[in-house]
């Protein structure tokens, strides 16, 4: 009787095991078809938080303003647009210097020609911070690619400052762009400096060291996403009336695109507009007066 009772004991356990395991597999497929279902059913990026502070058209508009009040007054442009660039194959630095005045011929009774003075180039942005997102890079300045399109850092930690831009503080447009994450060849991912912009809003600070030491601190005026092959995303790259940076990085959802340089793209760009503040309106120490 001993070993039957034994026995029913161990069937009751196994069967209570079973039982167990049933609803166990049950309850993982159910929570993989609602998994499923939720990602096939939902539309691409309808689940994507884009910033919507401000108006594209707003941009390009002061953009094509500023081009036609540099050249009202006479002020050399900050640039030919970057499409124009792109299409004439026009290197940066050709694109930002101005033409050689033409060298007169002398005659024996003329006085030698005076020799022109160069002014020096503006401060250059060596460093990038903003704040409220607890991010802080250095900049390195980058030019075209061999496509002729914008470079990018090479790694997650480093912010581009495009030197066929304006440079901050030159009442002008300066253009930054920074990863939003990053993979390397082992697969480690990382985020990027730019991997929160898409939070910014309106008023934060964002400051620019240059390299004579001197800091810079401009207030965000809009926050907008782009998708991904829209052109006014190079549009935004254009001279300004006034003085401002833009700041670029990726958003939205990733897109598989096996003909692309990384496998794929983000489904937008996501770009931030900042106006110059005063130093005391963006809590900076006032930079002292000049002797």
């Amino acid at each position: 009787h001993m070993l039957l009772f034994s026995m029913l004991a161990m069937r009751r356990r196994l069967d209570r095991v079973l039982v167990l395991g049933g609803l166990l597999a049950v309850a993982s497929a159910a929570l993989l078809g609602v998994a499923l279902f939720a990602i096939f059913s939902t539309p691409a990026g309808s689940h994507v938080d884009l910033p919507s502070e401000g108006v594209l058209e707003e941009l390009l508009q002061d953009a094509v303003r500023g081009r036609a009040e540099s050249s009202a007054l006479g002020a050399p442009d900050v640039g030919v647009s970057l499409e124009e660039m792109r299409a004439a194959e026009v290197s940066p630095a050709a694109a930002s210097a101005e033409p050689p005045d033409p060298v007169p011929t002398p005659s024996p009774e003329s006085s030698p020609a005076p020799i022109p003075i160069v002014a020096p180039p503006p401060p250059a942005p060596v460093a990038l911070a903003i704040p409220r997102l607890e991010a802080a890079a250095p900049v390195v300045a980058l030019g075209l690619d061999a496509d002729r399109y914008p470079e990018v850092p090479d790694g997650p930690d480093k912010v581009a400052w495009h030197n066929f831009t304006a440079a901050p503080g030159q009442a002008s447009n300066a253009v930054f762009a920074a990863h939003y994450d990053w993979v390397d060849e082992f697969g480690e991912g990382a985020k990027g400096v730019f991997y929160q912009l898409s939070e910014l809003e309106m008023g934060d600070v964002v400051t620019v060291t240059l390299d004579d030491g001197s800091e810079l601190a401009y207030r965000v005026t809009a926050n907008v996403a782009i998708p991904y092959d829209d052109p006014n995303v190079l549009k935004l790259m254009d001279g300004t009336s006034k003085d401002v940076i833009t700041l670029i990085t990726c958003g939205g959802y990733w897109e598989i695109d096996p003909d692309a340089r990384y496998g794929g793209n983000y489904s937008h760009r996501i770009v931030v507009r900042a106006e110059r503040a005063p130093e005391a309106q963006a809590g900076l120490p006032a930079a002292p007066d000049e002797v």
